[in-house]
């Protein structure tokens, strides 16, 4: 093409002239960091009518952790990323405290690579800091307390093991905790932790991402063809499920096998003086932006799966913080959403066994800001190069 030349020693990387613009694309192999790649079609810079036209590269059907990330690696590989998302007030991205935690549940379990993933979350959520302009991530200590005889002999066992002592912080602070705060008497320990404001994290990426708000019923308004998929009036090479809980919904996925947990959630004003750490014992206490404000969790309900907050998981998370911590607290806010946990509590994704236009990013779970990241560029790989899924993950199988 006239004016089209590939860039020598640029990493991998080629050039292709698509409509006057020159993209860079990676050659096969893994998807790059974020190299310059065309600026985005935001909302003030195309108009609904003008994206009609467009033959996207992926359409994904979703903007919270999953769907935001995955578009953020696509788009930033040179591909071009429709988003078309309900724009729902409440969901489980929107509301999730976006805790990054090394040591977490009964049993005081290492999470699965942590070291890597935290890794490639912080460069992630990093870059997208630079993009936007916004503080997205936080490095935070994380306090455990240990509030059993239980819990202290698994701890003791625990430390005896492999990647323990990786996570925690050195030296352990001393005092824990201050006793004004919490009661660090029975033990516990500190460990290098992170946080994303998913909320805000979801918000500015929508000026740089390009989404279109609508909801999507997959028995009338997608139709596949040899070449192409057609989502309403737009048409692109592939669509992706992103849909968190609602992907249970989707007629192509029925048989995906579930194990969602609604999870009710508390924010709180504290009035006195609390630490900017996340606080973890039997519930999960979690910085915000705003001063002495915290949100609290979380319930853990198999059998209502809705988005309806009530009177019993209020008194839940709030009988069980008064008994974590000293501070006084008032209750300024109550939400609710639905956890969107796939069986064997396996983040599943990949393309259809049976539609290779059709594809699925889910089961991100209540790990997801840690996980989203990693999981995301793994697929973005997949989708654009044909690399393996990691072991386990392949809709394909899950199905």
């Amino acid at each position: 093409m006239a004016g089209c030349s590939g860039i020598a020693g640029n990493g991998g990387y080629r050039d292709i002239c698509r409509g006057g613009l020159v993209l860079e694309y990676p050659e096969a192999g893994s998807l790059p960091p974020y190299r310059r790649s065309p600026p985005p079609l935001t909302r003030d810079r195309m108009t609904s009518d003008a994206r009609a036209d467009i033959f996207w590269d992926t359409i994904i059907v979703g903007q919270g952790l999953a769907g935001t990330t995955l578009a953020w690696h696509l788009t930033d590989g040179g591909q071009r990323v429709l988003i078309l998302d309900a724009a729902e007030v409440v969901t489980s991205s929107k509301i999730a405290a976006g805790l990054m935690t090394p040591v977490t549940g009964l049993r005081l379990a290492l999470s699965w690579r942590f070291e890597e993933m935290m890794t490639a979350a912080r460069d992630f959520y990093r870059r997208v800091e630079a993009r936007t302009g916004e503080r997205l991530f936080f490095e935070r200590d994380a306090i455990r307390l240990l509030r059993s005889d239980a819990e202290r002999a698994q701890w003791a066992k625990r430390l005896t093991q492999p990647g323990y002592d990786d996570v925690l912080v050195e030296p352990q602070p001393n005092p824990l905790i201050d006793a004004g705060v919490a009661d660090a008497r029975g033990g516990g320990f500190a460990m290098r932790a992170g946080q994303l404001d998913v909320a805000r994290y979801l918000e500015v990426s929508r000026a740089h991402l390009t989404i279109e708000t609508g909801v999507i019923d997959w028995t009338r308004d997608v139709s596949f063809a040899a070449e192409h998929v057609t989502v309403q009036r737009w048409r692109g090479r592939r669509v992706i499920s992103c849909e968190g809980y609602g992907a249970s919904r989707n007629p192509y996925f029925e048989t995906l096998k579930f194990q969602a947990a609604k999870g009710e959630i508390l924010t709180v004003r504290f009035g006195g003086p609390m630490p900017e750490i996340c606080l973890h014992g039997g519930i999960w206490v979690a910085p915000t932006r705003e001063p002495q404000v915290f949100r609290v969790g979380a319930t853990y309900d198999l059998l209502r799966l809705d988005q309806e907050p009530t009177d019993a998981g209020r008194r839940e998370i709030d009988d069980k913080l008064r008994a974590l911590v000293r501070v006084p607290f008032e209750v300024i806010a109550h939400h609710a959403a639905v956890r969107p946990i796939v069986h064997l509590s396996e983040a599943v994704m990949g393309l259809h066994p049976d539609e290779p236009r059709l594809g699925l990013f889910n089961g991100l779970g209540s790990k997801g800001s840690l996980h989203a990241p990693w999981y995301a560029r793994k697929l973005a790989d997949h989708l654009v190069h044909g690399a393996p899924l990691p072991d386990g993950s392949n809709v394909r199988v899950r199905l």
